[in-house]
């Protein structure tokens, strides 16, 4: 445990020696990490269960809609992206935020489907 604390720590000093526009991209390509790994432990808490989402089509939650889910999480960094090419670093923290927001939804969701129960394989029409 005190190694861990010396190390972020140390991280910690580090990052007081960069400018603005280092540490908002360094935070922003932390809430890229957050919001990726929320989307992987939702889609991975749905997988065999009921989809209730209209976008991802209301069935079993399979291959087909974590490509969606996939796509759109995709998108919307991408985009994000190629937005902070020509913006202020001020943009990247607003950015940051949305996504360690989104990560948070996604984490909540994540957390609900793990609450609910798979469809049995005879129930899916195999």
């Amino acid at each position: 445990m005190r190694k861990c604390t010396l190390i972020l720590l140390f991280c910690c000093a580090g990052l007081h020696a960069q400018d603005l526009k280092s540490r908002t991209r360094r935070l922003f390509s932390a809430s890229v990490a957050f919001v990726s790994a929320a989307a992987i432990a939702d889609a991975g808490t749905s997988w065999g269960k009921a989809e209730s989402n209209p976008v991802l089509g209301q069935s079993r939650f399979g291959m087909g809609q974590t490509g969606i889910k996939i796509g759109l999480i995709s998108a919307a960094v991408g985009g994000q992206y190629f937005l902070l090419r020509h913006h202020s670093p001020h943009v990247a923290a607003g950015f940051a935020a949305v996504n360690f927001a989104s990560a948070g939804v996604l984490g909540a969701i994540a957390y609900h489907n793990s609450t609910i129960p798979k469809i049995p394989t005879t129930a899916a029409g195999k």
